[in-house]
């Protein structure tokens, strides 16, 4: 069936290729944080304060001009496209503005991780999506139901047909349509469109250019180191503060 399915949708005119256009999403992630709200928690009594539990989700707008060649995704409350002089708040993590090229499936996305901003190159990963026998309409678009499992977490997306470009949301790519909606069962990260305007191109498609250059694996190691960080910070404050000692704690780059 997925073969006879992606065959099919693969047959398109070549003048249906030819499209520009601009999608908005609501994005929910889970939200990255600092060690900080361990120890905000356990030190509430002792200050007289009321700790209140920040939440395990965020949920922001972002919106996505696409070409047959290249699509561009970045927050549409900004007037720009780069992390730039965004505040970035301590034990954070801030995936900003991603350029992907869709023929060869390389992205230049711009994130933060507490005060570093960093350009990330490297290649879009590959989805093993699963294409099922399920259609609805969408946005006034008839849109097919795909699925794929990646480092054990289930995946759903549905795409549009009616518009054969292989782009979707953040790094979600790879099918014979444009992405609509998609859906990480295991973080609970959901995409979801809320407009789609053809021919209208609301930025020009281009990558971001700010930040420190480097590749998806040596980022994820910076992050993780700086999550320790944090965490070895905030213990031992707590340390301090059972021992009988007062301290005021700076962060690196504070």
């Amino acid at each position: 069936m997925y073969q006879i399915v992606l065959t099919t949708l693969l047959l398109v005119p070549l003048g249906a290729s030819a499209q520009v256009g601009t999608v908005r999403y609501t994005h929910t992630y889970p939200v990255l944080y600092s060690h900080y709200y361990a120890y905000r928690d356990a030190t509430s009594d002792m200050y007289g304060d009321e700790f209140v539990a920040p939440p395990t989700h965020a949920t922001v707008s972002r919106s996505m001009v696409f070409d047959t060649a290249a699509s561009l995704m970045y927050p549409t409350d900004k007037p720009y496209v780069e992390l730039g002089d965004r505040k970035i708040h301590e034990g954070e993590e801030h995936n900003d503005t991603v350029y992907v090229n869709l023929s060869s499936g390389a992205y230049t996305e711009s994130r933060a991780i507490n005060w570093g901003v960093y350009l990330v190159s490297d290649q879009q990963p590959a989805i093993p999506w699963r294409l099922e026998d399920e259609e609805r309409v969408y946005l006034d678009r008839r849109v097919m139901k795909a699925t794929a499992v990646v480092d054990s977490a289930a995946i759903e997306a549905w795409f549009t047909p009616e518009v054969p470009i292989p782009a979707g949301p953040g790094l979600y790519g790879g099918l014979p349509g444009l992405i609509l909606m998609v859906t990480n069962m295991a973080s609970g990260e959901v995409y979801a469109a809320d407009s789609l305007v053809m021919g209208v191109l609301a930025r020009t498609v281009v990558p971001p250019t700010g930040g420190r250059k480097t590749s998806d694996k040596e980022y994820r190691r910076i992050r993780d180191a700086e999550i320790a960080e944090d965490r070895r910070l905030w213990e031992w404050q707590l340390r301090l503060i059972e021992e009988g000692k007062v301290v005021i704690l700076k962060r690196r780059g504070q």
